[in-house]
């Protein structure tokens, strides 16, 4: 089957940050109530910390140099209770706020599940596992902290940083001039670093997200690997380069912000300088008291230091944009729509494919104007050469994609008419690859479905596979490990036709079912499709041609369109393109036989 080519990584920011933050705020309106707590605890943590430096003035100029004991030790009893209702403040602002960052990803994490279960099935032609995966945990987790813990600080900084600079005025209308010229520095070298810093987060983040992809891969096939010995060579150097333009990307981001912190703090640093020089000057000259130049430093560190926070929180805010800008195309990318107001119990199973043309891309038709139907319990096989469209087949008639011309019914109802839900709960599909999750193979055949142990026993007694289950170590609760590796394919393959039958689907479709099991089971697959699904209409889509003697009609393929069609023996006596496939696994089939 043909696959659209995977799309080149793009590195520039697309979305605006504006439109990003918005977004993201919507994220945190299911916790607008504990952030009002959060901002109402911070808010009085700030204002302690704007009452302190004023504090300490009096507590110099009248309590120290003014020799007035009373006035000394009722300030300072009065600092310590601040110090106190501080520490509480920030004691609860803390632990809230990582309440709301853990909540926060949790919800978004599944949200973004729920909807990797909903997305087109195309998405998954054009990503690799390890890329999807690293927008769910990598992409995540970088937003967290700074959207929430960061936003806060913010808001409350920017109220701080006002606060402080009114009483710096209050205090000193030249100092407070004087030092605000390092505020122009601070401004400049924010927004010099800032631009470079969001191509180079995002840049981090499409590389990491590649080096998940590789990890992913090289694990899944480990034994393959192993095995191979001229190909681990092949995979480490993969892997160390993926790596090592990550190691690249990442040292570009930390060259901006570690460039970005010393420049701040020398700016700091400056401001510091000047107020010492010149608020000396003016002790010096009786113009402000000593108590006044103790006060506005402590002002100046709460003004500077929220400066310097949003400086750094701006430039980090763009690695959290470049995550978030993924994360929202992933979101924004388009599901399956659970459309069709014809709803449907049970089908008869008569499909029909009327001028069918379908094409991954514009320039790759892979059916043309295909016509065919099956007639309801008739067993069918779909055979031709790899790429002739017999998957794709499959993948329209249970709408995994769309045709872009003609249309497909069953019993005469446009399948784009019937409701996903009604339609996919009436087809069963056993693929080639059988896929196992970890759980009990109960658990594997039920599926989420809501039916009796009793119903599961029958149908695998009905296929002939209770016996094997049973003499396993715990029977139908034995638990199936990653990928199923504790059991033979042929097992496998097995249970998920079990899977298939439990639902009593009215079509069954078996896609190369048969292509990775052994010669005794694919034999025990077909004595169940001729004699257990009698009343059931069913597709196989064939590359072993074993079983294709007992369907009723076999639909040869080539190119998307069909070339012949007929029973196996009318297409032997034809001597087209079915019987040289057949013929080429005649011997294979003989030899393998029991």
């Amino acid at each position: 089957m043909f696959h659209p080519p995977l799309p080149q990584s793009e590195e520039k920011p697309k979305t605006p940050s504006k439109v990003l933050f918005i977004r993201f705020l919507r994220l945190l309106k299911p916790y607008k109530y504990k952030l009002a707590i959060v901002f109402v605890f911070a808010f009085i943590a700030m204002l302690t910390n704007l009452i302190m430096p004023y504090i300490t003035k009096v507590i110099v100029d009248k309590g120290i140099l003014g020799r007035d004991i009373n006035v000394l030790l009722f300030m300072t009893t009065i600092f310590l209770l601040l110090q106190v209702v501080n520490w509480i403040s920030r004691s609860i602002q803390g632990y809230l706020s990582s309440w709301i960052l853990n909540h926060l990803i949790f919800d978004l994490r599944r949200r973004m599940y729920h909807h990797l279960l909903k997305i087109k099935l195309d998405y998954f032609t054009k990503n690799t596992v390890g890329k999807i995966m690293s927008r769910i945990t990598n992409d995540v987790n970088a937003i967290g902290n700074t959207m929430t813990t960061g936003l806060v600080d913010t808001i409350i900084g920017i109220i701080a940083v006002s606060g402080s600079l009114f009483m710096m005025f209050m205090l000193s209308i030249h100092l407070s001039l004087v030092t605000l010229i390092t505020l122009v520095l601070l401004i400049y070298f924010s927004i010099v670093f800032a631009k470079k810093a969001r191509k180079a987060f995002l840049t981090t983040r499409v590389k990491i997200a590649e080096v998940t992809s590789s990890l992913e891969k090289d694990i899944a096939g480990a034994r393959e690997i192993q095995t191979y010995i001229y190909r681990k060579s092949k995979n480490i150097k993969e892997f160390s380069r993926v790596n090592l333009e990550y190691l690249k990307a990442n040292l570009q981001a930390t060259k901006v912000i570690a460039s970005l912190v010393p420049t701040l703090n020398f700016t700091e640093a400056l401001g510091y300088f000047i107020l010492l020089a010149y608020g000396g000057y003016l002790v010096l000259n009786k113009v402000i008291t000593l108590g006044t130049i103790i006060a506005f430093y402590g002002y100046f560190d709460n003004f500077f230091r929220p400066i310097i926070n949003l400086a750094l929180f701006y430039n980090s805010l763009q690695a959290t944009f470049a995550a978030m800008e993924r994360i929202f195309q992933f979101l924004d990318e388009e599901c399956e729509k659970e459309e069709g107001k014809v709803r449907v119990k049970q089908f008869k199973g008569y499909i029909k494919f009327e001028n069918v043309t379908f094409s991954y891309e514009k320039d790759h038709v892979v059916l043309k104007n295909l016509s065919f139907e099956i007639k309801p319990k008739e067993k069918i096989a779909i055979v031709g050469p790899t790429g002739s469209g017999k998957t794709t087949i499959i993948n329209l008639l249970l709408r995994f994609y769309e045709p872009q011309e003609g249309r497909i019914t069953i019993d005469g109802i446009d399948v784009r008419d019937i409701p996903l839900s009604d339609l996919r709960r009436n087809i069963a599909l056993v693929t080639q690859e059988p896929i196992l999750f970890t759980g009990t193979i109960m658990d594997n055949i039920k599926f989420g479905r809501n039916i009796s142990d009793d119903e599961v026993i029958q149908v695998c007694k009905e296929l002939g596979i209770h016996d094997f289950i049973s003499k396993l170590p715990d029977g139908y609760n034995t638990i199936i490990q990653e990928g199923g590796k504790n059991l033979s394919v042929g097992q496998r393959q097995l249970i998920c036709l079990a899977r298939a039958l439990v639902g009593n689907p009215s079509i069954i479709i078996l896609d190369e079912a048969m292509s990775s099991v052994d010669p005794y089971t694919e034999v025990k697959i077909k004595d169940i499709l001729v004699n257990k699904l009698k009343d059931k209409t069913c597709i196989i889509v064939a590359h072993r041609l074993l079983i294709t003697k007992d369907v009723d009609r076999i639909i040869v393929l080539k190119n998307g369109k069909i070339i012949e069609e007929g029973s196996h023996e009318e297409l032997m006596k034809k001597n087209g393109l079915y019987a040289k496939l057949y013929r080429a696994h005649v011997p294979l089939i003989v030899q393998k036989t029991p």
